[in-house]
């Protein structure tokens, strides 16, 4: 009888030190960069800000770079700890600003604010800032391969990161100029079948009247620009 009582005593032990050591990993909130891991292309871990595509008057915006967390959500904000990876980026400090990020009470998405600034430099020059996911107070870094996104920075036109081929064509920036022009469209990302419809009709009627008035456009690489 004893012996039982000694093997009973001992698997209610183990069973309340397993489940503390569960209770315990389950209470480490992490962290991650989650957009890549719903929309995977070859861009998934990117994206591209252009200024060109913006009126004059737009001087400064923010880009916000989306979070989810693995565990439970809390009562209160959270902060999520980020920083520059030098060593990779091309950055201007007069350039960027990367804001505090959190995850708001009761949410298990937030995003980190990068505040970016219309200076002369993005004339010429395309800033690449790569942004990484570090542990914090509230945060350990979650999913390895989702800890990093790059950001490109400019302000000359350059073929944005949800551009389609089987929608467009051919990339150039004189297309991406009239495209601009003719829908004010520039985020192609997730639209429906009618919407792509309507937007490559717009562009061809665009296109047909600039034909008429002005004879062919052609692009920077002297080829003719064309919708199919």
């Amino acid at each position: 009888m004893q012996r039982l009582l000694y093997l009973f005593s001992l698997i209610i032990l183990f069973g309340a030190c397993k489940k503390e050591a569960l209770q315990a990993y389950s209470s480490t909130a992490l962290v991650y960069f989650y957009e890549a891991a719903r929309n995977k292309t070859i861009t998934d871990d990117s994206t591209t800000f252009s200024f060109a595509v913006m009126p004059a008057t737009v001087q400064s915006d923010t880009i916000y770079l989306p979070l989810r967390i693995i565990g439970e959500a809390a009562k209160t904000d959270r902060q999520v700890g980020c920083e520059l990876i030098a060593e990779s980026s091309i950055a201007d400090a007069s350039c960027y600003e990367i804001l505090p990020a959190i995850i708001p009470a009761n949410s298990y998405t937030g995003a980190i604010p990068v505040k970016v600034n219309r200076m002369p430099v993005l004339k010429t020059k395309e800033m690449r800032l790569w942004i990484r996911i570090i542990n914090s107070p509230d945060f350990k870094t979650g999913v390895s391969d989702q800890l990093k996104y790059l950001i490109r920075l400019n302000d000359f036109l350059s073929k944005p990161s949800s551009w389609r081929d089987n929608l467009f064509g051919k990339y150039s920036n004189v297309k991406f100029d009239l495209i601009i022009k003719a829908t004010g469209v520039v985020d192609y990302t997730g639209l429906d079948y009618i919407t792509e419809r309507n937007l490559l009709q717009q562009c061809r009627n665009a296109l047909y009247v600039y034909e008429n008035e002005h004879g062919i456009l052609y692009d920077e690489n002297g080829e003719p620009v064309v919708f199919q």
